[in-house]
């Protein structure tokens, strides 16, 4: 038999260890007695993935892509969730009595042993990283299944009179943990959002991923009082008042990820709707390279925030990512030199070096206020989390005109009808003409799933006629996703932002100032070379970053002559 090649000379010749490396690595070893690999991940020399790709080229036992793979409940179910979780394994196939199980150490002779014992069937390890094997694992527990159990152990004894809820009563009721597990998945599956809304006879879960709603889980209707009295107690709102709206806040913890929920009530006929606007503390701050703007849209947002002084605003719709884009300007503008205080609510990232304001009305203090009061403050730069009104509007103005740098947000469908919003906003043309230095309209478009992208026709007559109407070449192949457990089987996986980046000419500056129509504000922000959404959204669709059933959604809302695309 041929020599197997040792890990250390295998690592080496891939170029992902050195020889000294190696050496402090083997007296890891020597000393502790762990294996060389979990020495060197330890050690942070090489990463999870790359020692498993070296494992199974050494061992010559295969490498799997859990994120190719459907696992069943009732297959992860083979193995106890103390032992695949303390172990740090995973049933993945079942054939020919024969069980495959990803492993992070395939030559644990105990571990397999066990396996064989526990499932009563012949064992084949394949290699996985420990966190594929949590991720994959997680995948497998179906919410709604899972929440099933807990239906099946709770029978409809209480009558109505007796399902008052109280702190004492919820302690130890079914409520609790399906709360938790509501909570908990959400976290997993990356959603924006938490909706529980009542029906006439029961309770409907939904997700926000990636922008869509997607269906949960359905609580029965003898269970929906205590789901949602349950996140009441967490974020401590009152659970007797169910007439009035309440704002709250929960802070939960899940596997080592901080995250804050901002909870909202909403009385309706069949009782209360329950919204939580999840914010991951764990994710840090995007860099602007990292939004997916174009290249050209880039350099002219670096050009806008080399200024220092002026109005920046960015606009679009509601969930469009304006804020994020925001505290991504501030996180490229923040430094030692520069004095930023910023006027939010609610303040969802903290920014370190910077000084966060958030609002609070009932003491008084709005936009406006705070406003007003940060411009006592000594600031180089000032971000305002919203414009919503005529005073903030002019404040806002009247703050860029005397020196500062501020950003902030405003609703619009575009960048040039910015200019318009302000103007109802009785902002003067000249103050409009000497202080707006740029605008961002934005919206964004799921990506997709790197790991089922496949090419396909480009068939889709809309696009076709869209991409005409912009006198762009449309492509002949596109992509989409054909679903994979990595994503769901939605087809996507995360965001970029689109978005038309209008900055101040000179001549668009004497084009307010004399008070032209918004049509014509447009003619010359396109004849001086500004892409519009539309454009950067074919772009998109071009590079094979998102498909063209996204594009429509997103950037097709507009009219012709013959009525609406």
């Amino acid at each position: 038999m041929a020599r197997r090649k040792r890990l250390g000379d295998i690592l080496q010749e891939k170029g992902l260890l050195d020889r000294d490396q190696l050496r402090r690595a083997l007296e890891m070893q020597r000393q502790s007695g762990e294996k060389l690999g979990e020495a060197l991940v330890k050690l942070g020399f090489i990463s999870p993935g790359d020692m498993a790709d070296a494992l199974s080229e050494h061992l010559g036992i295969p490498r799997v892509d859990l994120h190719q793979h459907y696992i069943a409940k009732d297959l992860a179910g083979l193995i106890p969730e103390t032992i695949i979780s303390g172990q740090q394994v995973l049933p993945i196939e079942l054939q020919n009595e024969t069980l495959t199980v990803a492993m992070v150490d395939p030559l644990n002779i105990m571990t397999i042993d066990e396996l064989r014992r526990i499932t009563g069937y012949a064992i084949k390890p394949v290699i996985a990283t420990a966190s594929e094997i949590s991720e994959a694992f997680q995948r497998t527990q179906d919410i709604a299944s899972t929440a099933q159990q807990v239906f099946e152990e709770y029978r409809e004894t209480a009558t109505a009179e007796e399902e008052i809820e109280t702190e004492e009563y919820l302690g130890g009721a079914p409520g609790v943990r399906l709360a938790k597990m509501i909570l908990e998945q959400a976290v997993k599956q990356r959603a924006s959002d938490v909706h529980l809304e009542p029906r006439e006879d029961d309770l409907r879960v939904r997700f926000r991923i990636d922008g869509i709603l997607r269906d949960v889980m359905v609580v029965p209707r003898r269970l929906k009082n205590d789901v949602n009295s349950r996140i009441k107690v967490m974020a401590n709102l009152d659970i007797t008042e169910r007439r009035r709206p309440q704002d709250g806040r929960i802070q939960l913890k899940n596997d080592d990820v901080e995250v804050d929920m901002r909870v909202a009530t909403l009385p309706t006929v069949y009782g209360e709707k329950i919204v939580a606007r999840v914010f991951n503390k764990s994710e840090s701050v995007l860099d602007v390279e990292d939004f997916g703007f174009g290249q050209d849209s880039l350099e002219k947002i670096r050009r806008i925030l080399r200024r220092n002084q002026g109005l920046v605003l960015v606009t679009g719709p509601t969930g469009s990512g304006k804020t994020t884009t925001l505290y991504g300007f501030l996180k490229h503008l923040n430094s030692p030199g520069k004095n930023i205080i910023t006027v939010e609510d609610p303040v969802e990232y903290l920014l370190d070096g910077i000084n966060q304001v958030q609002i609070n009305p009932r003491v008084g203090l709005t936009f406006a206020n705070g406003l007003r009061s940060v411009l006592r403050q000594d600031p180089d730069i000032i971000m305002v989390g919203e414009i919503r009104d005529e005073e903030t509007a002019e404040i806002a103005v009247r703050s860029a005109l005397t020196g500062h740098l501020v950003l902030s947000t405003l609703h619009t469908n575009s960048a040039v009808s910015t200019i318009t919003r302000l103007l109802d906003m009785n902002i003067a043309p000249y103050m409009i003409s000497s202080t707006l230095v740029g605008v961002i309209s934005q919206r964004l478009v799921r990506t997709i799933c790197p790991n089922c992208k496949e090419k396909g026709l480009l068939t889709d007559p809309l696009i076709l006629n869209l991409a005409r109407s912009l006198s762009m070449q449309a492509p002949e192949v596109v992509y989409q996703g054909k679903g994979c457990p990595f994503c769901n089987d939605t087809g996507y996986r995360g965001r970029a932002a689109i978005g038309e980046v209008l900055i101040l000419s000179k001549a668009l500056r004497t084009a307010i100032d004399e008070g032209a129509a918004e049509g014509v504000l447009e003619e010359i922000a396109l004849r001086e070379g500004m892409k519009t959404l539309r454009q950067n959204a074919m772009d998109k669709l071009i590079l094979g970053v998102t498909t063209a059933s996204e594009v429509i959604r997103t950037a097709y809302q507009v009219e012709d002559e013959e009525g609406i695309w």
